[in-house]
């Protein structure tokens, strides 16, 4: 961020100490701006600032609009043709979907996601996080396991951490001897597993965006058929750096190696190459 800036500027006024004011303030919003001013401090308060991608002022590195769907207007031209394609489509759910909040037209676009990716079933949820969690919190079962990159997404650990599955492993990134190291470790240490009667779930990410490489998830998935042959070992990808930027019509890097038939679960997210918001 340049010194010049107009958001350097914001940046820097949002760190001056402030609670030198607030003597006379009551203690509930004094002690709030007493703890905001460590961290102004240190010159480490997060601050909002405003976008000049958008604009048109800068190009865009950064944001998550990887194909500029929704800068360009094309997201919203789209949105518009579908309103009018579907005038009685209800905007607001309602409720859960559990209650009353479910309807038809988000169920046939479920169904033409799943089309679309040639898969039994799609479920569409409010973000890509909250797919994640969802997955982990609902799958994994009493007695199964899960083995996962050291550096899989936080929304995959806060899955995890609500997860029937008490035995989780993680292995050192992208590493091929120590992931075969921990699928061995299970098939010594868990019987059942071993004997194909409890599973084991493989999580990884297909694209890590901040380590900037891509799982080696051919030789995973050689790995995992040779130390479970029985078909207990099964594959969750987050692919949400990946669909939409790769493979045949934008299906994702598990397309692209042709593995589909090998995965049992992939998350995908509509806030980054579709520049929208949510996850399924």
């Amino acid at each position: 961020m340049s010194p010049s800036t107009p958001n350097f500027n914001r940046w820097a006024v949002s760190q001056k100490p402030r609670s030198h004011t607030m003597y006379d303030a009551p203690a509930f919003y004094r002690n709030l701006e007493e703890a905001l001013d460590v961290r102004r401090e240190n010159h480490d308060l997060h601050t909002l600032v405003k976008n000049t991608w958008a604009k048109g002022e800068t190009v865009d590195f950064f944001s998550n609009d990887s194909l500029s769907f929704g800068a360009s207007g094309r997201l919203r031209k789209a949105f518009d043709e579908e309103l009018a394609r579907n005038p009685n489509v209800q905007l607001g759910a309602g409720g859960s979907r559990l209650a009353d909040g479910n309807y038809d037209y988000i169920e046939a676009v479920e169904q033409e996601i799943a089309d679309y990716h040639g898969v039994e079933a799609a479920l569409i949820v409010g973000s890509a996080c909250n797919a994640n969690c969802a997955v982990f919190e609902a799958i994994p079962q009493p007695g199964d396991a899960i083995v996962y990159d050291e550096f899989v997404h936080p929304s995959i650990v806060d899955g995890m951490s609500r997860s029937l599955a008490t035995t989780q492993v993680s292995f050192a990134h992208n590493d091929i001897d120590s992931f075969r190291q921990a699928l061995i470790f299970l098939s010594d240490s868990q019987s059942l597993i071993k004997q194909g009667k409890k599973c084991v779930l493989i999580v990884v990410e297909s694209f890590y965006s901040i380590e900037g490489d891509m799982s080696p998830l051919t030789e995973l998935v050689q790995i995992t058929k040779e130390i479970f042959p029985h078909g207990n070992a099964q594959f969750i990808v987050d692919e949400a750096h990946s669909m939409g930027v790769v493979g045949k019509r934008g299906l994702g890097y598990v397309n692209v190696l042709n593995l589909d038939s090998e995965i049992a679960i992939k998350t995908h997210t509509f806030g980054k190459a579709f520049g929208s918001i949510g996850g399924e």
